[in-house]
């Protein structure tokens, strides 16, 4: 008997995690929807094409409905997988950072999510499928200069905790660590060295594992899972020590 296709959705697709988990599931032969601010003719590859590509801006207050139209138009009243996954983040003190930039950053990490994963909520059900939403480790312990990045992600992982009481909806928040995606650039930050962090498709690989599993929440790679613990139970020696390594 044959397998049924899944249909996945997934934002952020065009960079990054998002790209390397389109890889994965275009592999698996699921139907894609992918989601992404760019314009079609501008991207590489078999994976974008008008019957996969759903272009929407995801800092605007109508991207649920662009996403909702592009799925009646392609007669998909079905998803598998709602895959969380854009984000953007900027790199300075709250203190200089545009208020424009701050709210970009709220509407496409936080806003975004909320917005579509009401809107798809009966998508999802009839499936019995869930929305999994990609957070970060930057949410358990203090990132400064990442300020606004990582309360985006902090409510991110309040939001899947309450949804998972609430029962109505099957959510499921994995939190990778710093990967080796073009946030880093676009966010302004110059110095680090990325090189070190992994890379997307590795990431991408290991989220995709959890996705087929039955956590609730989880946390990619045996020292992001030591860091976030040791944000969440020792916050008062964290923030010392970041503050002295400050001055």
């Amino acid at each position: 008997m044959a397998r049924a296709r899944k249909t996945v959705l997934i934002t952020g697709a065009t960079d990054g995690i998002g790209r390397a988990l389109a890889e994965i599931y275009r592999a698996r032969d699921e139907r894609l929807v992918l989601v992404g601010r760019r314009p079609l003719d501008s991207l590489e590859g078999v994976l974008y094409t008008e019957e996969t590509y759903c272009k929407a801006d995801l800092s605007k207050q109508d991207c649920a409905d662009q996403v909702c139209s592009f799925l009646s138009s392609r007669e998909i009243e079905s998803l598998d997988l709602a895959i969380h996954n854009a984000a953007t983040g900027y790199y300075g003190s709250v203190a200089d950072q545009p208020g424009s930039v701050i709210r970009e950053v709220v509407a496409v990490n936080l806003l975004a999510p909320l917005r579509l994963t009401h809107a798809l909520v009966p998508h999802v059900k009839n499936t019995g499928g869930k929305h999994v939403l990609i957070g970060s480790i930057a949410h358990a312990f203090p990132c400064p200069e990442f300020a606004v990045y990582a309360a985006t992600k902090e409510a991110l992982d309040v939001f899947g905790r309450n949804l998972r009481v609430e029962g109505d909806v099957n959510v499921q928040v994995i939190h990778p660590g710093a990967t080796q995606t073009g946030i880093h650039r676009k966010s302004g930050r110059r110095d680090g060295n990325t090189g070190a962090f992994p890379p997307a498709e590795r990431v991408a690989r290991r989220i995709a594992r959890v996705i087929d599993g039955r956590r609730s929440v989880a946390t990619i790679g045996l020292r992001n899972r030591w860091l976030r613990l040791c944000g969440r139970y020792c916050d008062g020696v964290i923030e010392a020590l970041m503050r002295w390594r400050a001055k």
